[in-house]
């Protein structure tokens, strides 16, 4: 009880939420009636009774007062807009800006034009304590207590916070049924921070904001907290949090431990782990164990990855002096998008380079273009550039591979590519045939029951000509029909890539999390993770998956991709590399 009052004090002290609440306390008293009198009569004019007038009048105030510095007349009006119900982004700005220009008499605030923009300029300043009050509000860290399961995509998560299960626009919002049951899953996991990351490390990242970061580790430090997980909309799954997340820079991972901790006895699994964070990833495993057992002094090695690291070298001594350990290693799948393009393909000569096929070979598929490049090209491409994009090609990018390459470069890279990934290209063109340029959205549901939908949004330049203000520029965006099938490609391949990593969370039976294709564990597990991959993706290959959501997308039953080969499911099962 303790931990969920302290839980729920918390979310209704620090959550930006509350900077409503803060500016009325504030102004309560202080403005002058006529100013008063004067929004009021402007909101009774124009409100069209979505909000009542008493909520807008605080939000108005809120919204002018909450930054000292004046803000452009567009982002003003079209927030009024949006607040007072109004949903299509054009008339939520001609609304706003009608009742800003209502109520600029009032004195509240001054339009002033500067540098060819119209700016909304507060003309009282809130005071000290309030700005103390205000400077304090931030992203909620992990939960104190566990977060509430999710059974519908309104409530779930926080105590006192309401967020929509699903990230992102309202655009993305819905309300047909999610995976319920891997989210709750994975919010039931109490990680904590590891004091000798936050004791012994230097934070690496510079846009933090230490005197919020630093109250987050004072709250936080020495004991247990759960993330609340959320879906985009594809069905990838994030971890709620800034200061504190799973997924975040090499020091952010560093900083979180499991709470539940377990004796780790496979050494050499810790072996692997170390290897790893030396960048030691494409050698086979048994070359990983070796290379680690050889070091003369782990202490010194010369690490990839030196946080991460020195932090697995630390828990490789706990294990040795049999203290258990908060520890959690991480497999990566290699190259996650290509592998389930061969496996929806059936295709064995994409799915060689990509770990599927052949157990005593460790490949680098990016590894493998760039020396193909490399051989026909007087200047090297560093791999990390055919990285991007390659993985960007295969999703109907141009312009990507464009902006990485000189045009000699790119001429070579397109040519290295023809008919290497067959499985790949045939799925990414059979994808876009489904493109559908009469729906403002495509929707599919995944075997789990997750739904996945994704609206057709573009953004949209326009000028409103007001008779008093003049021209001034819009930029909004609208859900709406298109002829781009450009990112549908993407969008199948990462509403898998969602699924596998909530098959893999609802069939490992051990304390698993995850940031998409990068599964976290403690290294005791890793052959159990490892096969369990492997089950996954086999299924997949031996199924129609592809030809189901491409017929729920076209509404065309009977369309599907002839497979290159109908035992691909028998070649992964004997793979050793789909994870590394």
């Amino acid at each position: 009880m303790t931990e969920s009052i302290d839980q729920y004090a918390l979310e209704t002290t620090w959550s930006t939420r509350i900077t409503d609440t803060i500016i009325l306390e504030a102004i309560r008293g202080h403005i002058p009636l006529d100013m008063e009198l004067n929004i009021l009569q402007g909101l009774a004019d124009l409100n069209r009774g979505k909000m009542a007038n008493k909520d807008l009048f605080i939000k108005f105030f809120s919204l002018i007062l909450r930054d000292k510095i004046g803000k452009p007349i567009q982002a003003i009006a079209t927030q009024l807009g949006r607040m007072a119900g109004i949903q299509d982004s054009a008339e939520a700005f001609e609304w706003g800006i009608l009742l800003v220009k209502s109520c600029k008499e009032s004195g509240l605030y001054t339009l002033k034009h500067i540098e060819n923009e119209w700016y909304v300029c507060p003309n009282f300043t809130l005071d000290k304590q309030t700005q103390q009050k205000l400077a304090k509000l931030q992203y909620l860290p992990p939960m104190k207590v566990k977060p509430l399961n999710w059974t519908d995509n309104h409530n779930g998560g926080w105590l006192w916070e309401t967020k929509h299960l699903i990230l992102g626009s309202r655009f993305t919002k819905h309300n047909k049924p999610l995976a319920y049951d891997v989210i709750n899953k994975l919010q039931s996991i109490p990680w904590e921070i590891d004091a000798d990351t936050y004791l012994l490390e230097k934070e690496t990242n510079h846009n933090l904001n230490k005197r919020k970061f630093l109250r987050v580790i004072n709250e936080y430090i020495g004991q247990p907290f759960h993330f609340v997980w959320r879906y985009d909309s594809r069905g990838r799954s994030y971890s709620s949090g800034y200061d504190l997340n799973l997924q975040t820079n090499e020091y952010g991972k560093a900083l979180i431990s499991l709470h539940n901790k377990e004796m780790i006895t496979n050494i050499p699994n810790l072996y692997i782990a170390i290897a790893n964070h030396a960048g030691q990833d494409k050698l086979t495993w048994k070359e990983r164990i070796n290379w680690t057992a050889s070091q003369p002094d782990v202490d010194k090695i010369p690490w990839e990855e030196p946080i991460l690291g020195r932090k697995a070298v630390r828990a490789l001594k706990d294990s040795t002096e049999g203290k258990p350990s908060g520890y959690v290693m991480s497999l990566d799948a290699t190259a996650s998008g290509l592998q389930i393009m061969a496996a929806l393909s059936g295709c064995k000569k994409t799915a060689k380079l990509v770990n599927m096929t052949d157990p005593t070979t460790r490949y680098d598929v990016y590894g493998e273009i760039a020396n193909l490049m490399n051989a026909n090209i007087n200047k090297p491409v560093p791999r990390k550039i055919i990285k991007y994009a390659g993985m960007t090609h295969y999703y109907n990018s141009k312009a990507t591979p464009k902006a990485l390459l000189t045009e000699q470069e790119l001429h070579v890279f397109y040519q290295v590519i023809k008919g290497l990934l067959p499985g790949a290209e045939d799925v990414m063109d059979t994808i876009n045939a489904c493109w559908n340029p009469e729906a403002d959205h495509h929707t599919w549901t995944m075997p789990d029951g997750h739904t996945v939908y994704v609206p057709v949004v573009e953004g949209l330049n326009a000028v409103y000509r007001d008779p008093e203000l003049g021209e001034i520029p819009l930029r909004y965006y609208h859900q709406t029909c298109s002829d781009n099938f450009r990112s549908l490609p993407a969008n199948v391949i990462h509403s898998i890539d969602g699924y596998i990593a909530r098959e893999m969370v609802r069939l490992c039976n051990f304390q698993l999390s995850h940031v998409h294709d990068c599964f976290v564990f403690s290294p005791d597990h890793l052959n159990d993770v490892v096969n369990t991959y492997k089950l996954i993706m086999a299924d997949i290959a031996s199924g129609d998956l592809l030809a189901d959501i491409l017929g729920q997308i076209s509404n065309n039953p009977t369309l599907k991709l002839s497979k290159h080969s109908n035992d691909l499911d028998q070649d992964i099962l004997k793979s050793s590399y789909m994870l590394s």
